[in-house]
């Protein structure tokens, strides 16, 4: 280890820098099961080796990444829709190439600048929060297998690509008009006066249609009035529900169901907490002094130590989960707070109780029916999977499904299934898919629904859609001819309002009250108001009267004011410095990436896909690599 290591002050720059460095730190090392005997890397960028470990963590985290958004392993073929390879080898590739200009121009760092991103490390801090050597040692000996020396040096490297990129993006600075644009449009609020119009507001309701009028409604609507397409399907159908009267539960199985379910009906008192430890109880009382005098706040406090919410959340805890002296003290409390300092399993502790939850316990003879009719429910589900196998040698053997009627509890029926189906079976997304997809011909399988059915269907024949005679239409062709009327009405009366509205007049004269909204902003809901009310709000210019219709809704808006973000007001400088902050962070990377693109051009990549083919088979799960 570097000589004489010892804690010195960091400029802004450098933070980013230790940032940057604590990619590489947790990112490229300690994969010893690529290590082959003398293959070390996967190819080069000019004279700079991409190392074999770099990739393959590199390419290992982005396939678990890929697998925690999936829900589940990502297949070859998903992982090349994804890009999975070429984005990593994009970013390895540009690490190389900013590590092999470090050593053509010469850049180097010296042994402070090392010493100081080891001890700083996250990785190597003891529960005290400073540098601790047997976590240091450990993570040498067990994680990369190198030497002190050997790490120090890759360290040093880090260091010297983190320098080359600040260098580069360094004079980034962009003026502050983008993000004045970006918080305006986000923050910018407006205000407005309206009113909806209804049939109420006509000089005459809407008179009933002759039948002239309702046969040329009916001609240009006829697409409306359109049966749907209907897939006549035969279905065999096996409910657990209609097999609990072939199950029995006796008092002993439910009794030993609320027993193995103790957690579940009586829950002990527990106390959601967060908890901050101390290298002594002199620090943790100094602590809880500055809170008490509001000198600093909880969070804070949990930042000054190095942490973050996440890393003090304990959750919700009961006596058994604390120390003796931490759990009388937070029991005795009955309201949410910051107890302490009190030791601790891990020493002198200072915790907030952000909730008091009192204990919860639910008698068995509450609990009785509701348990016993899940065990007959669960018994119910076993005994439609018993029955699945007979079903299937049924079909194999050639049964219709109207012939499964003799397998007890399983209905067959049939059905007109369309978007608008009722049947109960219908409200499976499972059989309404299946329903889709199943042609004439095809063989009824058993398929499984959510709720531990199962189900086989046949399709008979498929009724495409077909016109609806105007006498069959009956009382909807009147109401939709009413409804159009009345909307056209509005429309009209709608737009007869508009120039005195812009004239800056009201309503009142037709007994209608204007409803004045204050300060809204582009995310704003207004209940009342028809959905793009408020999205045409942000169309208008100040004084303009707009008509917004949707639906059968007519509304009229006036605009009345425009109220712009104001940088000058307290709090929003803050908001522009964080989002000039994006926006060059943003720039820097685009940047960055650009001067890598450039460097691997000048410097030439060489890859060898077949040794890069056989570490993606071993990372993720496949045979092993042998080199």
């Amino acid at each position: 280890m570097l000589k004489n290591m010892r804690g010195s002050g960091q400029s802004k720059s450098m933070w980013i820098i230790m940032g940057l460095l604590m990619f590489g730190l947790t990112f490229g090392f300690g994969l010893d099961s690529l290590r082959g005997a003398n293959v070390t890397s996967i190819g080069t960028v000019g004279d700079e080796p991409i190392e074999i470990n770099t990739y393959g963590r590199a390419y290992q985290n982005a396939y678990l990444q890929a697998s925690q958004q999936l829900g589940r392993a990502p297949t070859p073929e998903e992982l090349d829709r994804f890009g999975i390879q070429d984005q990593v080898l994009d970013a390895v590739s540009g690490q190389a190439a900013l590590d092999n200009e470090t050593a053509k121009v010469g850049l180097s760092v010296g042994d402070n600048m090392v010493r100081d991103s080891i001890r700083n490390s996250a990785q190597f801090q003891g529960l005290n929060g400073g540098f601790d050597n047997e976590s240091y040692r450990y993570f040498l000996e067990n994680q990369v297998g190198m030497s002190a020396g050997q790490f120090e040096a890759r360290v040093r490297k880090e260091n010297a690509r983190a320098l080359l990129q600040n260098t580069v993006v360094s004079g980034v600075k962009s003026d502050q008009t983008m993000a004045l644009t970006l918080l305006n449009f986000a923050q910018q609020q407006r205000s407005f006066e309206w009113a909806a119009l209804t049939e109420d507001n006509l000089a005459a309701p809407i008179a009933e249609p002759t039948p002239a009028e309702l046969e040329a409604f009916y001609t240009v609507q006829k697409a409306d009035y359109m049966t749907p397409q209907t897939r006549k399907i035969t279905y065999a159908w096996l409910n657990p529900d209609d097999l609990l009267d072939e199950v029995d539960v006796d008092e002993a199985q439910i009794r030993e169901s609320y027993d193995l379910q103790s957690d579940r009906f009586n829950r002990a008192e527990q106390r959601a907490v967060d908890r901050v430890v101390f290298p002594s109880m002199e620090d943790a009382q100094a602590a809880r002094d500055r809170l008490d005098a509001s000198a600093a706040s909880f969070s804070e406090i949990v930042t000054e130590r190095g942490l973050s919410e996440a890393d003090v959340d304990l959750g919700e805890v009961s006596r058994t989960d604390l120390s003796t002296a931490a759990a009388d003290l937070l029991f005795s409390q009955s309201e949410p707070g910051v107890v302490g300092p009190v030791e601790s399993s891990l020493g002198p502790a200072l915790f907030r109780i952000n909730a008091v939850i009192q204990a919860d316990n639910t008698p068995f003879e509450e609990v009785r029916d509701e348990l016993r009719s899940e065990l007959a429910g669960e018994s119910a589900r076993r005994l439609v999977a018993d029955l699945v196998g007979e079903i299937d040698d049924e079909l194999a053997g050639g049964v219709e499904l109207e012939e499964l009627t003799k397998i007890s509890g399983l209905q067959v029926g049939t059905l007109d299934f369309h978007a608008q189906s009722d049947h109960p079976l219908a409200g499976y997304d499972e059989f309404r898919q299946a329903a889709q997809a199943v042609q004439e011909g095809d063989f009824a399988e058993v398929l499984d629904l959510s709720d531990g059915g199962v189900f086989a269907i046949r399709l008979d024949g498929i009724e495409e859609p077909a016109q609806i005679a105007q006498a069959d239409v009956g009382e909807r062709l009147v109401e939709d001819f009413k409804a159009v009327k009345t909307k056209e009405a509005l429309l009209e009366l709608a737009e007869r309002f508009k120039p005195g509205l812009e004239a800056g007049g009201d309503l009142s004269f037709v007994g209608i009250d204007l409803t004045a909204v204050d300060g809204i902003n582009r995310t704003s809901f207004i209940e009342a108001l028809p959905p793009s009310g408020v999205s045409q709000v942000f169309e208008m210019e100040l004084g303009d009267v707009s008509v917004i219709e949707s639906g059968d809704a007519v509304a009229v808006v006036r605009l009345t004011n425009i109220t712009d973000f104001d940088p000058d007001q307290d709090g929003n400088d803050v908001a522009l410095d964080r989002i000039n902050q994006q926006i060059n962070a943003q720039i820097s990377l685009d940047i960055l990436d650009y001067y890598s693109d450039a460097l691997q051009s000048e410097a030439g990549v060489t890859l060898d896909r077949n040794i890069i083919n056989q570490v993606n088979l071993q990372m993720t799960g496949g045979a092993p690599a042998a080199y």
